[in-house]
């Protein structure tokens, strides 16, 4: 294997090419990779490549760690695949993983480049593929961005909805319905989808004047990647793929949040605050020909809000929420049936998950309860480029993209099954 040096261009004779970057430390690095136009800039979002969004034309990234790149199925007006990496979502520098190394090879062809000098950078440009003539050069750039992911996709002309200096943007707590309404025993039915007039609905809680065997569920429910349907919509054959989904909940009275989720020793109790208890992590999509969930049961009360957060991590395989099949929170409250769930008679509330951008985290629903009102704000919001700190909620109820001190995802089949660094702590004010 050839080594070569940074600055070097070297010639390309093969046409396909596996880019591998190793560490001596397990999941401390990211791959990633952007298609650029002589201009130096993507011709759309969609020439970013990573796990959310893992193919362009020509460019395949096949792990956390690997990239294909088939030089011959690059389009004509893209002249260079920069091949990228980043420490910023594990929070660490270049300079805190030893043994970063790239190895470019090919059905004849094998080359070598260590970056030299890695120290406060989080992210790297590692090697470029470029258009030299009729053929083709590899540059072994290892050049650092100390300014992080948004910087790097700013320069190339991706579009960062929140740079880090500009303010933390917040959404207003969903309206409660107003106070001392009459009670509504109106049955509830309905699906909000991101073309829905309104993001809002609501149930009136109160209905069940007090009978115990009421009960209100909330949940994620997904039919899997691959799914098939019918011409109504039913489902045909039930895909596969896991999800994430943890229940952030805030407490009004000390300012304090905790997550509910799945994660062992994370699953809550109805004797406790926030009184919600965690059923157990999905089992698939299909299994018992029913559609994978993961949901909590709740005891109503009007001491703080929940947000269900959906994680998409590179546990899960590459590709954005929406192509699990037709993810969607399920909101229900009614009578008990005889698994201790809400029966088929019960209200409903569907909020149908569309997840266009690129993000690790979606907030796909905000509840609260006023008056003995629930009420769903189901507006998907996303989290900050690059970040995979939660979004949270502050002292005022007000959704948060980045909160300080929240809770950041991190790999499960890495840390013993728990998905984040922390399931407590205080709301921001």
């Amino acid at each position: 294997m050839a080594e070569v040096a940074k600055g070097s261009k070297t010639d390309l004779t093969d046409l396909r090419y596996e880019v591998r970057l190793g560490a001596a430390v397990d999941g401390a690095v990211d791959l990633m990779a952007v298609l650029l136009t002589d201009a130096g800039r993507v011709r759309s979002d969609d020439d970013f490549v990573f796990f959310n969004n893992p193919k362009a034309p020509g460019v395949h990234l096949t792990s956390d760690t690997s990239v294909t790149v088939d030089l011959s199925a690059v389009p004509a007006d893209v002249q260079r695949v920069l091949v990228a990496a980043s420490t910023e979502a594990q929070g660490r520098t270049f300079g805190e993983v030893p043994g970063v190394r790239v190895e470019v090879r090919g059905p004849g062809q094998m080359l070598e480049f260590v970056p030299p000098g890695l120290a406060t950078e989080t992210v790297l440009q590692v090697v470029a593929l470029y258009r030299r003539g009729s053929g083709w050069r590899l540059d072994a750039v290892g050049q650092g961005y100390q300014d992080g992911l948004a910087a790097f996709a700013t320069d190339h002309g991706i579009v960062v909805d929140d740079a880090d200096d500009d303010p933390e943007p917040t959404v207003s707590a969903p309206k409660a319905s107003p106070a001392a309404s009459p009670i509504s025993f109106e049955k509830v039915q309905i699906s909000l989808t991101k073309d829905s007039p309104t993001q809002t609905a609501r149930i009136d809680l109160r209905k069940s004047q007090g009978d115990p065997n009421w009960v209100l569920t909330v949940g994620l429910e997904w039919d899997g990647r691959g799914a098939t349907y019918d011409r109504n919509g039913n489902v045909k054959k039930y895909g596969t793929g896991d999800l994430d989904v943890y229940f952030y909940c805030r407490n009004e009275h000390t300012n304090d949040y905790i997550v509910v989720s799945g994660d062992p020793g994370h699953r809550g109790s109805l004797d406790t605050w926030p009184h919600i208890h965690h059923y157990g992590d999905s089992k698939g999509p299909g299994n018992g020909k029913r559609p994978a969930v993961e949901q909590v049961r709740v005891l109503p009360n009007e001491n703080g809000d929940l947000l269900v957060n959906i994680y998409q991590s590179i546990d899960n395989g590459a590709g954005a929420i929406d192509t699990f099949g037709k993810p969607r929170v399920a909101i229900r409250y009614g009578r008990a049936g005889h698994d201790g769930l809400p029966g088929s008679d019960a209200d409903e509330i569907l909020v149908y998950v569309g997840n266009g951008k690129n993000s690790y985290w979606a907030t796909v629903a905000h509840i609260d309860v006023q008056d003995g009102v629930l009420t769903v704000d189901g507006e998907t919001r996303y989290s900050r480029f690059g970040s995979e700190r939660m979004p949270g909620l502050d002292s005022s109820g007000n959704w948060v993209r980045s909160p300080k001190g929240g809770p950041t995802g991190r790999s499960k089949k890495r840390n013993n099954g728990l998905g984040l660094d922390r399931y407590a702590g205080a709301c921001p004010k």
